[in-house]
This record gives C-alpha cells, sequence and structure tokens, in this order.
C-alpha cells in the first residue's frame, strides 16, 4: 500500500499543499520544530482512522483563521487506485470516496492503512486501560469488518442495559434480554482480540531482540474478566448473576469486555515496573513492526509506516537496526531533525520542510 498522492487545504500550519510520494521508498521529512513535519503524517494516519493521534479536538486542527480544513489522497492498494477525502467542519467529518459521500466510518476506515509511531506511544504501558484496548480495537477494525460491527454491536447494547438499569423501577426482564445478546457478541470479541494479541506478540518477540542488545523477553496477557476457554459463556453468566444485585445498586453495567486491559511484561515483570525508556521504545517498534507484517498476511500488502521522531534516544546501533529491518515493499515516512549518516541500503527520498511547506532535496 502507498499513498502516491497528499492534499491538504487548511490543515495545521498547510494552507494548501500537494505533493506526490515514491511508493516503497523510505520518505525522510527534515526540519526544525513547528515546521510541519509531524503534521504531514497526521493528515495520512487521519484518512486512515478518522482521528488524530495529537488531539480528540478536531477543531484545532483546522488551520487558524478557517473554519474547515480538507485532506485528501490517491491511495495505491493492491494495485488499484483509490481516491479518499475528508472534509471537516463544526466537529464533523464528511467522508468520500472517487468523489462519493461515504455515510459509514466502518466503510472508510482502514482502506488506507497506516501504522504509526510516535513518542508518546511508550505511554501505553503506563496509561489507563482505555488506551491499550484501543490499540487492540482500532487494528482489529481494520482488519475485519465482522469485529467492527460486533464491538458496534456490544457499546450499543452496554448503553441499553445501562440505562435500563438506570430506571427507578428496573425491569429486569429487559435487562437480562440486553445481557443475553451482550454474552453472545462478548464471547466473539474475547476470542479475536485474545487471539490478535498472542498473534501479534508472536510476531514481536522475533522482532524485539534487534531492537535490545540484551537477553530479554516480552510477553502480554489479555486481562478479562472470565477465564478464556470453551465455556466462556457459562462463566460469563455467573459472573454477572453474582453482581446484578450490586449493579441494581449502581445503575449501571460494572463489568464486561469494555473494563477489560493488557498486561505487557518484560522478563515476566509488568513493563510500567521494570523498564527503561528504551527497553519501551523496543518494545513499542517490535509491536508495530509485528503488526505490519500481521497486515501483510492477512491483505497480501504491506501497510504506511510512519516514524514520528523515532530516531530520538536510539543510539547508532539501533538506528542501523531498525533501518535494517524495515520491509523493502513498504512505504515509510519517517521525520527527524537531524540529518542522518547511514548506508542506505534501499530507495529513499529526502524532504526539507519549513513553515508548511515541503521540497525534495538531493541525498
Amino acid at each position: 500500500m502507498n499513498v502516491e498522492k497528499l492534499t491538504c487545504f487548511h490543515f495545521r500550519n498547510y494552507e494548501t499543499m500537494s505533493f506526490s510520494f515514491v511508493p516503497k521508498c523510505i520518505h525522510f521529512l527534515y526540519g526544525k520544530n513547528a515546521q510541519g513535519k509531524t503534521n504531514l503524517i497526521e493528515a495520512i494516519y487521519f484518512l486512515s482512522h478518522l482521528r488524530s493521534f495529537r488531539t480528540n479536538q478536531m477543531d484545532s486542527m483546522i488551520m487558524h483563521g478557517c473554519n474547515e480544513f480538507c485532506v485528501q489522497a490517491i491511495v495505491e492498494s493492491n494495485h488499484r487506485k483509490e481516491e479518499l477525502k475528508v472534509i471537516v467542519d463544526h466537529q464533523k467529518k464528511h467522508l468520500f470516496r472517487f468523489q462519493n459521500p461515504v455515510k459509514k466510518y466502518s466503510d472508510f476506515i482502514g482502506i488506507e492503512n497506516a501504522i504509526l509511531f510516535c513518542p508518546d506511544d511508550l505511554s501505553l504501558f503506563t496509561s489507563s486501560p482505555k488506551n491499550r484496548r484501543r490499540f487492540i480495537d482500532m487494528e482489529l477494525m481494520k482488519l475485519s469488518r465482522t469485529y467492527t460491527s460486533t464491538l458496534s454491536s456490544y457499546q450499543k447494547l452496554l448503553k441499553q442495559r445501562n440505562q435500563a438499569l438506570k430506571q427507578s423501577n428496573i425491569d429486569e426482564c429487559l435487562v437480562q434480554i440486553y445481557l443475553d445478546q451482550m454474552i453472545e457478541v462478548q464471547s466473539v470479541i474475547i476470542k479475536q482480540r485474545n487471539e490478535f494479541l498472542n498473534s501479534l506478540m508472536n510476531k514481536a518477540r522475533e522482532l524485539y531482540p534487534f531492537f535490545s542488545n540484551e537477553k530479554e523477553e516480552i510477553g502480554a496477557k489479555y486481562m478479562t474478566f472470565i477465564p478464556i476457554d470453551p465455556d466462556m459463556k457459562s462463566h460469563m453468566k455467573e459472573a454477572y448473576d453474582k453482581v446484578f444485585e450490586k449493579e441494581k445498586r449502581y445503575h449501571q453495567t460494572l463489568i464486561g469486555i469494555h473494563r477489560d486491559d493488557i498486561l505487557f511484561e518484560l522478563n515476566e515483570n509488568p513493563v510500567c515496573e521494570v523498564a527503561s525508556q528504551g527497553q519501551k521504545r523496543s518494545f513499542v517498534l517490535a509491536l508495530k513492526l509485528g503488526l505490519a507484517q500481521i497486515i501483510y498476511e492477512k491483505s497480501g500488502q504491506y501497510p504506511i509506516l510512519l516514524l514520528d521522531d523515532v530516531f530520538s534516544e536510539l543510539d547508532d546501533f539501533r538506528k542501523r537496526q531498525l533501518i535494517e529491518k524495515l520491509p523493502r515493499d513498504m512505504q515509510i515516512f519517517i521525520t527527524t531533525t537531524e540529518r542522518l549518516n547511514i548506508n542506505w541500503n534501499r530507495e529513499v527520498r529526502f524532504y526539507d520542510i519549513e513553515k508548511g511547506r515541503i521540497k525534495e532535496v538531493l541525498k
């Protein structure tokens, strides 16, 4: 998968920008801070996820003094051209594919599949469980339309059950109807999340030694409220029966996959307790490249890889290791403030970015 052309209007500090990029190539985006390097990869990421990795406030992405922004791209996917466009105004997204409106987010997310590494990813190990669930859910949503619809069904049922529990006279039959449906969809979600995590960690374990000089073992456990076995539905029913009286007092659903977590481990200890910043960075890089490999095996093509400030705090050895491990058939965008003295073994392009303008430069 490749972004062949990217166009932005009134996006961050890009008033008008349109640029073509080379497929299966590493693109180095040079520039001082606050010039627009990260803004460019944010635009590519936004087309993939319909959200920013930097903010939840879409208005903050609109150029000062403007009312809307537009990001569009021509993407090559499995030898087909895709024309994608998103216009955002007043917190509303308008989606287009080949200039035709797209009504459902699920029909748009993942058409352009991009994976991001940024410095904030190191907080994956220390932030709230919500962020770790989102990490898993966003990738599964891009890989599986079934997962997207199943998760959406669960969220709707959870909201309906909570509303039923909030009534002054609780209709226990209605609450049970919602619960029976929730148990069905949760068994699917738990299974998919767990299988995906196991597959991801198998890939990450193979890659992690390339980013570390130490003999270390990495792992991850999916933490849910029931044992993961063929009797999951029975376990769920028992668990909900035990907390039902408490749920009636608190007027909300107290257990479920909306509270699940992932425990990342280094040498069988929680990463958040024992890992250095360098070890966390190596762990995240192994996860992201492992994810790229899973996508390749499932779809037959690599996603676009976005690496924001990835070389910060990496020594020359790890920089070389990272470049060597990047698949040759993958299009990659790397932001950096420093010129790199590395022997390239593949096609690369270099760009200077200054005040919202991009210019290709010779090596």
